[in-house]
């Protein structure tokens, strides 16, 4: 084999000519979810440093809506199969462009059906377990040219392979604990499995001996794989179905097998689905697995199954049972997930492969006609994000009343507010506290909770003092001050790591889509430390971490900072929201739908007040353990500047807001706000749940330390008064029934569990509740960036160069945004109230396309509006963390399909017609400008 030609990255701009685009052409034939994911950009972007390569997406334009005959041509092909793909154009395709094939493409047909495939490894003599096949369809069918591929590999005919399942089986009998099939029975416990080989909803049926009962398997929800059902017992008597035993497997672990060629397998072992359905994830959100190695055995059972069905690139699964190995499924194209081995290794074979196949044959790209040629097909132009800035700590705040003459000596004489920032002038409140204490002036507990907040939070730049005075409205007199402290909302090492990777991420996207895109590059951040931050690490990142990137990043109050502009209208939003959460009261199952409540919940007022009940046991288990536990050593090592106090003082603060429907003030009006208040305010369910996702992530440890006292809670007085008043509808479940609310799981996780699904009921609700809220809402906070947006897309159309225009904020700005894209009436893929919560990093991406066409016929513009939910885990307390303490960034998912450019402004720009357009931005600018004098003073 010749070697390997020196690494030389292509250009790959829309206007890219023969002379600087690689020497060969590697094309991805895969849906855009596959083609773009994160362990396919890992080996596209090693592969072009091992030789003369250009790289093009096919994308799911061009599989989906050109003909095969406007397909790009190419040397080499990965193409492979998964949902909604479709295969029958790409084997027209390799009928057609004739490429190199990585995986065959006729051939992927053949795993469709399991009774196929079963019968291939029995002609290949491979392992697999006992099993009966049930078929009322006529038996399986073959595509012709596909078992023509598998004789020219095997030099086997596939229609006697497949005999003996030819035809309807005749005689089926089901038994009380067995299932005969043509005179052979198969007792429980047995697995039935559909003959589809997409279709993963798997039954076990389990022997008297075992309980009795089934088990549903069905790909991964969550951290659920399988469920128990004890009604489930017996088998289908419709459909066509494999039965097969199940084995008892060593460390009921199953085993993932992953070929790259003969010479190559990488091997991995998971907890089986069959056990408890349970799924362990690391920090990525990925299934926690372990690399195991293979014996000779296996290894050559990969080698076969690789060459049988003609897949390169291959996935099997595998059972290890009393020392042999048995194989159960075959996935074709799969990819190993975060193994920088696995990618090297399977760049390297592929480049290998690659050049052996240019010894049989020259390369095609000179002969490629030029309709089709790569300068010609459809590449990135033009790339804009809005992204929400990454992880940071809660945003807090404590408040005390004193007449303590140290703090009244902090006004200097002054008669109006004295704000106090700096780390010198923060050192006066922290003296003015250690006086008091040492007087005794004052609440002994507060004046410590001050003391320990100011010790550890003085260095950080969010964190400030207000000191207000208050005045005897009779004799003008002063009365006492009000103490202010503010902290949080500061950047953390997760947001950190989390930038990090994202911008690593998308430089590996864009390097293969287009490079060129980042030669003229713009970032806009809003004025605040976290945002600015994120903008910073996740720029430095995306350019490939360069010396300096002066110029690059500027600041835009008046596009992506806080505006007043919706104060009023958000507000009344809040109001409505407290009026339908009201105790009671049931929301209509219409509105409900809207908003995407799950259909097996009680009502929104039930679960507020399941909450109310748990956090008031919440409440008296930590206090309990604060007195009979040394809680300096529930956890030893602290980040972002906590401790056990200051962890106490945020959840007080929640235990007062959900358990006696205080507001946490300590202000004269908190007592009349807290007697007006009969339930809590639904307003406070994002504070709670951003602390509890904060302490699940940062701070796990002590957060399960200090509420984990089962004998407290069972001696708690509300432990058992979790039925509802009565109030739910008819037709929805109350908390006893609810399955969704069982008792079996600890009060931590039912917590966190009911106030995320409050959460995604409130939090995109206060941006509007109604159609017309929404947009209102919508165009105050996000017209000025919408319109950034829109211009942007027209530049990069008209403009020579390749641009990429990258915007950072805050969630009320994406939320504006996201709204405004669903009420514009663009045709969506995802409903808006499907969507998940709009964590850190979340992103809306606006991805423009051209295409040159040859004919002369001018260019053509696509584009594609995408969404990441950012570092979003549904089930944060059942993740594995390591000491990053950081969520993984969710890739994107396309909100719309590929639209024509002029298709899409013309949506949006329906909102710069609007008759009250005028009075919308007259109330933008008089808030900018209200905005900017508060900021300056």
């Amino acid at each position: 084999m010749p070697a390997l030609s020196p690494p030389s990255l292509p250009s790959s701009s829309p206007s890219m000519s023969p002379k600087t685009r690689g020497k060969y052409v590697v094309a991805v034939c895969c849906l855009d979810k596959k083609a773009r994911s994160k362990p396919m950009r890992h080996i596209l972007d090693r592969l072009l440093s091992y030789g003369d390569y250009s790289i093009v997406i096919f994308g799911d334009k061009t599989i989906l809506d050109e003909d095969v005959e406007n397909w790009p041509g190419c040397d080499f092909l990965i193409c492979f199969f998964s949902g909604g793909f479709p295969l029958e154009k790409a084997i027209k395709y390799v009928k057609l462009r004739k490429p190199f094939l990585v995986n065959s493409v006729v051939m992927q047909s053949l795993l469709w059906d399991r009774r196929v495939v079963l019968a291939i490894l029995d002609a290949m003599g491979i392992p697999t377990p006992p099993r009966l096949i049930v078929s009322r369809d006529g038996g399986p069918k073959a595509d012709p040219e596909a078992a023509d591929a598998f004789e020219k590999c095997t030099g086997m005919n596939l229609n006697r392979v497949l005999a003996d399942y030819t035809g309807n089986t005749e005689k089926v009998a089901i038994l009380e604990d067995a299932i005969e099939v043509g005179g052979k029975q198969l007792s429980k416990t047995f697995i039935e499995k559909p003959v589809d080989g997409e279709n993963h909803n798997i039954n076990i049926y389990y022997s008297k001996e075992r309980g009795g009962g089934g088990r549903r398997l069905f790909r991964k929800i969550g951290n659920k794989s399988s469920e128990f059902d004890p009604e489930l017992s017996m088998p289908n008597i419709e459909g066509s179905w494999v039965y097969e035993q199940l084995m008892e497997t060593e460390n009921s672990e199953d085993i993932k097998l992953y070929t790259v060629g003969p010479t190559f397998v990488h091997a991995e072992t998971r907890k089986s689905p069959t056990v408890d359905g349970h799924v362990k994830r690391n920090p990525d959100g990925k299934e926690i697995r372990y690399c195991t190695e293979l014996s000779p055995e296996e290894e050559e059972i990969a080698r076969k199954v690789s060459k049988a069905f003609g897949q390169f690139v291959c996935g099997l699964d595998l059972l290890r049972v009393k020392g042999k190995s048995y194989v159960i499924d075959v996935n074709g194209w799969s990819f190993v997930k975060g193994s920088d081995f696995y990618y090297d290794q399977c760049a390297r074979l592929l480049s290998e492969a690659f050049y052996r196949s240019v010894q049989r044959r020259p390369s095609m790209v000179d002969t490629i006609p030029p309709e089709i040629a790569l300068e010609h097909s459809w590449r990135l132009k033009g790339f804009v994000a809005v992204f929400r800035h990454g992880d940071r700590t809660p945003k807090d705040k404590c408040k005390i009343s004193t007449q303590a003459q140290p703090f009244i000596d902090l006004l200097g004489g002054s008669t109006q507010e004295v704000v106090f920032r700096q780390k010198h002038q923060l050192s006066l409140v922290s003296r003015a506290v250690d006086e008091s204490l040492e007087q005794k002036l004052g609440d002994v507990d507060k004046l410590q909770a001050l003391k320990e907040i100011l010790e550890k939070k003085c260095d950080l730049p969010g964190t400030k003092v207000q000191v207000k005075p208050q005045f005897d409205r009779d004799s003008g007199k002063l009365k006492k001050v009000q103490v202010n402290v503010k902290w949080g909302g500061e950047f953390t090492h997760a947001g950190l790591h989390q930038s990090r990777d994202l911008g690593e991420n998308l430089r590996k996207d864009i390097n293969i889509l287009n490079r060129n895109v980042l030669d003229d590059i713009k970032v806009v951040s809003s004025s605040e430390r976290r945002v600015r931050a994120t903008a910073d690490v996740f720029t430095r990142r995306l350019l490939g971490k360069p010396e300096s990137i002066d110029g690059i990043i500027s600041e835009s109050k008046s596009l992506l900072d806080d505006s007043n502009a919706a104060k009023e209208q958000i507000d009344a939003v809040k109001r409505q929201l407290k009026s339908l959460i009201r105790p009671g009261f049931d929301i209509p199952e219409t509105q409900l739908a809207l908003a995407g409540w799950p259909r097996d919940m009680p009502q929104p007022h039930a679960v507020m007040q399941e909450i109310s009940l748990i956090m008031s046991r919440l409440r008296q288990i930590m206090r309990h353990n604060w007195v009979t536990k040394d809680v300096d050593l529930i956890q030893r090592r602290w980040c972002c500047f906590e401790s056990p106090a200051l962890f106490r003082e945020r959840w007080e603060k929640q235990f007062k807001n959900f358990c006696d429907h205080g507001s946490g003030d300590e202000s004269d009006e908190a007592g009349i706000r807290n007697r007006i208040h009969s339930a809590p305010d639904p307003a406070w369910i994002p504070e709670l749940y951003d602390a509890l996702k904060y302490d699940a992530l940062h701070n796990r440890s002590f957060l399960q330390g200090i509420f984990s006292d089962p004998d407290m809670a069972m001696m708690s007085p509300d432990s058992e008064s979790t039925s509802t008043d009565g109030g739910s509808s008819r037709d929805r479940p109350s908390i006893d029934s609810c399955k969704a609310l069982h008792n079996n799981g600890c009060d931590l996780q039912k917590l966190y569990r009911y106030v995320r699904i409050m959460f995604d009921f409130v939090a995109p609700q206060e941006y509007g509740v109604t159609d017309d809220e929404k947009k209102n809402i919508g165009l105050l906070i996000g017209l000025p960036l919408l319109k950034s947006i829109l211009n942007d897309l027209k530049d990069m159309k008209y403009s020579d160069n390749p641009k990429t225009r990258l915007y950072f904020t805050k969630e009320s700005h994406v939320h504006a945004l996201l709204n405004l894209v669903y009420m514009s009436g663009i045709p969506t893929k995802i409903p808006r109230n499907a969507l998940p919560e709009l964590d850190f990093l979340t992103q809306i991406t606006f991805e423009l396309y051209e295409r040159n066409r040859h004919s002369g016929s001018g260019k053509e513009y696509s584009l594609r509006i995408g969404f990441s939910p950012g570092a979003h885990y549904k089930d944060v307390l059942d993740m594995r963390l390591d000491a990053e303490h950081c969520l993984k960034v969710a890739p994107r998912t396309n909100l719309i399909p590929h639209l024509s450019l002029d298709e899409v402004l013309a949506y949006h720009n329906s909102y710069l017609n609007l008759p009250n357009l005028e009075s919308i931005e007259r109330q933008i600018e008089e808030r900018k400008l209200y905005y900017v004098q508060e900021d300056n003073q």
